[in-house]
Formats: structure tokens, sequence, C-alpha cells
């Protein structure tokens, strides 16, 4: 096993506590369960989508295969989630954040690029904007946009899921035809390229509508709507709002592999 599946299991292990979704925490029997398949899952060698030739198989091989990054990830933003409202509820009980707790919060504040964050509930409300994740199928579905339900190269060899690039030179690999400045980002496993991607979502200003229908949907205490937060997304793709659109009929037409997926 690659040493880079070793941390992803040792961050699977402690990122798995907090359910992933809306709803409560994860029991022991079933929380135990589900770091095993995730283990066994994250840590196993990806499928060669091209050669599945099956659209329905492949796309079910494609959700299989990254939807357990997917969770991990999700996980470890749900629990520091779930820390910055004990943190919110421990103040709003009249007892002060330790100096450990504020240098915690200071640090997620460089976490997630806000600068000169307020150690206190003002700080906490602006890090919940932020901290937060998205519905699977959105995720998952501009994945499958974006590598061509992982048969293009820059999926099957650099593990490059979302069409990122970056912009410093030796950050990554040329492409083959290139479009414009920069190079296609490389990541060592799939959990890192969701890393990169949902940092990118809540940190990055070309975001801002998505974290702030997302913030509105917690706030409502409402269910992630994956088509609405689409909406968003706009800036993602030089296609605007067409690739929105191409979103949003991804997360409908695909019915059927998110609800198996939430079944598993």
């Amino acid at each position: 096993m690659k040493m880079t599946r070793l941390w992803t299991l040792l961050l699977l292990c402690a990122a798995v506590p907090v359910a992933v979704g809306n709803t409560g925490a994860v029991g022991g029997d079933a929380l135990h369960s589900r770091q095993s398949a995730l283990a066994t899952s994250v840590a196993m060698d990806p499928p060669d989508f091209k050669a599945i030739k099956d659209p329905t198989e492949r796309k079910q091989a494609f959700i299989n295969y990254l939807r357990p990054s997917y969770e991990v990830v999700a996980a470890n933003i749900l629990t520091q989630r779930s820390k910055l409202e004990k943190l919110k509820a421990q103040l709003a009980h009249g007892i002060q954040l330790s100096s450990e707790q504020e240098a915690w919060l200071a640090d997620m504040g460089l976490q997630y690029r806000l600068e000169n964050l307020p150690l206190d509930a003002e700080g906490i409300d602006q890090l919940l904007v932020r901290v937060d994740i998205l519905p699977p199928e959105l995720v998952l579905s501009q994945a499958a946009t974006e590598s061509g339900w992982g048969t293009s190269r820059m999926a099957r060899k650099l593990n490059n899921f979302f069409g990122h690039y970056c912009f410093e030179k030796g950050c990554g690999v040329t492409p083959y035809r290139r479009n414009g400045s920069g190079e296609v980002k490389s990541f060592e496993s799939p959990v890192m390229a969701v890393q990169a991607y949902m940092r990118n979502v809540n940190t990055h200003p070309a975001y801002g509508q998505v974290r702030k229908m997302r913030a509105n949907m917690r706030a409502e205490v409402k269910p992630l709507d994956a088509v609405a937060l689409a909406g968003g997304f706009n800036r993602y793709s030089t296609l605007g709002d067409g690739y929105v659109r191409k979103i949003q009929g991804m997360i409908r037409t695909n019915q059927r592999y998110w609800s198996a997926a939430k079944a598993n």
C-alpha cells in the first residue's frame, strides 16, 4: 500500500465519527462497519473506466470508486463544523474560550482564508458559512462532467477529477493541448482531489453565492438542495450558465445512482 493511502486511512479513522449528511451521529456498530467499508473502498485501485463499455456499469463503477473519498473529506469537514457549533454554544452560555480553543479558531481562519478572524461568536459565524459540505450528487456530478466519468487522462493518470489547474511553473503537468496558461494539477489520491475541490468551493470568491445559499438552507433547517446549489457554479467553467444547466441535468437524470449510493 502506498504511503499516501496510509495517510488517507488515518484521516478516515479520525474523521468518520461524524455522520455524512443532515442526520445525527453514527452509532458504534454502524460506525465500525462504515469505517471498514470506507477503508476498503478508499484503498482500492481505480477501475479502468475506459474499458467499461456499458454506460450504466461505468457510471456505477465511477460512483462506487469516488464516493468513499467524498465521504472521508465530508466527514472531516463536518467534524470541524461540529466543533465550531460547540464553541458557539459555549460562548452563548457565557463561558469564554480557552487559549487552546482560540488558537484552533485562528488556525481555522487561516485554513479557510478568513484574514483577521475575530476569535469570538462573530468569527465562528463567519467560519460556519465556509466550513460545510455539499451534497454528494452535486460533487459527483461535477467530477463526472469534468472527468468524463473517470475516462479522461487527467483522472486516470493524475487523479484530477475536477478539472483543476495550477499556475506556478512546475506545479503540475503541461496539458497536451494547451488552452491558455496553467498546468494540470496532479493529486496523489482521489481523497486529495476531493479535498482540493471542497477547499476551492469553500474559500474562493467565485463561489460566494454557493456558500450563501447553503448557509440559508442551514439557517432554515432545510436539506441541502443539490440542484439549487449548482446554480452558483456559473463561474466554474467558461460555459457559464450553460455549465450550470449541464450539472443540474446530470443531477436530475442520474437520480437512480444517487439513490443507490445513499442506500449503501
